[in-house]
């Protein structure tokens, strides 16, 4: 038999035992991964399985790999374990795990045909496969996972800094705990993104849940206090702790022309 017919054999018997093949891996990682495959997991896992093998014998039986497929399969599963917080370095380790178990069934069937020749190149074009699977699963996994700490930020800033409406012209908007730079620029957006909505004419500050005070912060407070402005928002402070205000001046920041009131009762009092 030649080369090529015994590859072209082997791509045809990997896409006839692709199921059995694919139970043979969730079987394997069950064993591997007590802890994160359960075996419930088997019926969502295994068209992947499939999808993989078939992908590997279409290589064999076309003689090259199809670098479109497998870099569409690499992201769909990356999503997907970064979906299901399964850890990273865990998910590329697995790969070595896929490929022996293919292997082994690809020298069980043809042992007495396969020569280690052949097997040496098949061994390398479905590396060559995984090399593509592995890029594209890695980037898919790190851009979904971006995307879900984008998500949390925004949630976390729409809990930490929420503008509340107090009048029809008047809201509040109580900050608490610290303000880095990330959450500075993050809080200016969606805070005038806010009285926009609720068309706000007036918003106090209340700083009365800030303890600690830093230039970063104080920058953050001037960029919102300057762009509200800029829209025509007139912003008012309250809760103003005296060492906070002896901060502001040691910066050399000027919040003389503000309308400040000790507390937030009696901001709300005079508007």
């Amino acid at each position: 038999m030649t080369h090529h017919t015994i590859t072209t054999s082997i791509g045809d018997q990997l896409i006839e035992r692709k199921h059995e093949i694919a139970n043979n891996i969730f079987s394997e990682l069950l064993a591997a991964y007590p802890t994160i495959y359960v075996k419930a997991r088997r019926i969502e896992s295994l068209p992947y399985f499939e999808q993989l093998i078939e992908l590997i014998g279409e290589g064999l039986l076309r003689g090259e790999n199809n670098l479109d497929k497998s870099s569409q399969w690499g992201k769909e599963v990356g999503r997907l374990a970064s979906g299901q917080g399964v850890p990273l370095h865990m998910s590329i380790s697995k790969s070595s795990l896929y490929k022996k178990v293919i292997l082994e069934n690809i020298v069980l069937h043809n042992e007495a045909t396969i020569s280690k020749d052949i097997l040496l190149q098949i061994t390398n074009d479905i590396d060559h496969t995984f090399t593509t699977m592995i890029s594209a699963f890695c980037e898919a996994y790190s851009e979904y996972a971006e995307e879900q700490l984008k998500i949390s930020e925004e949630k976390y800033l729409s809990l930490s800094t929420p503008v509340v409406p107090i009048f029809s012209d008047l809201a509040v908007l109580p900050l608490i705990g610290q303000v880095d730079e990330v959450r500075g620029e993050m809080m200016a957006e969606h805070v005038l993104l806010e009285c926009k909505k609720l068309s706000t004419h007036k918003l106090i500050i209340d700083l009365s849940g800030v303890y600690e005070v830093n230039p970063l912060f104080q920058q953050g407070i001037m960029k919102l206090i300057d762009s509200l402005k800029l829209l025509g928002i007139e912003p008012i402070l309250s809760g103003m702790r005296p060492e906070m205000s002896i901060e502001f001046v040691q910066m050399g920041i000027n919040i003389s022309s503000l309308k400040i009131y000790q507390s937030l009762n009696k901001a709300v009092e005079n508007h």
